[in-house]
């Protein structure tokens, strides 16, 4: 190859790789958004770790999958996790009893135990080989599952609800993680997270996470008097950020 031919494959070479960038960043995960497979035992979330007020028992995520704020990795319900409780609850319905029946036979609860084995839980959220993704750092930093997971808690059967592209992640280091809109998704909006001094109080008619949105029912002083609208977006102050250069997740 002569010189000239050289010089002019630089900028050919330069636009593949600001391609290969763009296309990295903004393509899907390893797991698609919207992914919902089948798992061996139909898990009733919105009964486990639904709201109280809508006939769940407002469990903790971390009851289950206990390693989320100690570990990168999240971990899976343990089956003898699930037999703390379904050694004695059976179920209410013929199918809860059948599914409940199910965890008793990988637990080999009839045997005592002598051949239990896993749960074989089909993964649905998977980032690249290539990534590194700590939840302890996340939940630790009081990210809500729900941000990244969607409102699990209400989902009969659990899917990808986010697309976990490069993209989205750096959009929320870019700016900021926003306590509010986390604690809202998690069904926590009544409860005002740390340094809160902004917007409307939490569950005010018409706010979403103590933000007023476009058409909501704007709050009233003591007086019955329509109070001054308050920002219709979370202070930058308020929002939580993080490093995001390469080496915080690829190394």
């Amino acid at each position: 190859m002569t010189q000239r031919r050289k010089w002019t494959a630089i900028p050919g070479l330069l636009f593949l790789a600001i391609g290969a960038v763009v296309l990295s960043a903004y393509s899907g995960a390893s797991s698609s958004q919207g992914n919902a497979p089948d798992q061996p035992i139909a898990f009733p979330h919105p009964k486990h770790a639904g709201p109280v007020a809508k006939g769940g028992l407002g469990m903790n995520c971390l009851y289950c999958h206990n390693n989320a704020n100690k570990s990168a990795d999240v971990g899976m319900p343990a089956v003898a996790t699930c037999m703390g409780c379904h050694s004695a609850v059976l179920g209410s319905t013929d199918k809860a009893k059948a599914e409940i029946k199910k965890i008793q036979t990988y637990a080999d609860f009839a045997g005592g135990g002598k051949n239990a084995k896993p749960i074989p839980w089909v993964r649905i959220h998977k980032v690249p080989e290539y990534v590194h993704f700590p939840h302890v750092r996340h939940v630790n930093a009081g990210v809500t599952c729900q941000t990244c997971h969607g409102q699990v808690q209400g989902m009969p059967k659990v899917y990808q609800a986010s697309s976990l592209n490069m993209g989205w992640c750096i959009n929320c280091h870019v700016n900021g993680y926003d306590p509010k809109e986390g604690q809202k998704a998690a069904g926590y909006d009544s409860v005002p997270p740390a340094n809160y001094a902004g917007g409307v109080p939490y569950g005010t008619p018409g706010s979403n996470a103590g933000l007023m949105i476009a058409g909501g029912t704007p709050p009233t002083s003591a007086s019955g008097s329509v109070a001054s609208s308050p920002n219709v977006s979370t202070p930058s102050s308020e929002r939580r950020r993080a490093r995001y250069d390469c080496a915080s997740c690829h190394f």
